[in-house]
């Protein structure tokens, strides 16, 4: 008898660690995911920002005296910051998805199974 309930002990710990170590590495998977998120940000920032320097100089025939839509004499167009606005708002979802949820727990399913039951799927 002792053997059994070691046994079962055995099994039911195993089982806890293949769920937490199914969490770990799902949670590394976000985090290096997120990281290569980030790289891909600044080098597109950095890339947009060069080029709207180059043609902003060029359209503008040199360095701003101000930021305006509309041309006047050397006047920069600010039209930088939507793709800014549009890529970090991209990033904070990304890092709020990987950072800011916890993982499904046992009562969340338990919770949309008993919807789905209230709706008559089962």
């Amino acid at each position: 008898m002792n053997e059994g309930t070691t046994n079962r002990t055995q099994t039911s710990s195993g089982n806890e660690t293949g769920k937490l170590r199914a969490l770990a590495t799902e949670r590394i998977r976000r985090r290096r995911n997120f990281q290569l998120h980030i790289a891909a940000y600044i080098l597109g920032t950095l890339t947009v920002t060069i080029v709207w320097a180059v043609t902003e100089y060029h359209n503008a025939g040199g360095w701003p005296t101000g930021f305006r839509t509309g041309r006047q004499n050397h006047d920069w167009d600010p039209w930088i910051i939507y793709p800014l606005i549009a890529g970090t708002i991209a990033l904070t979802v990304h890092a709020w998805t990987t950072f800011g949820r916890g993982p499904t727990t046992e009562a969340d399913i338990n919770r949309e199974m008993e919807r789905l039951r209230a709706d008559g799927f089962a």
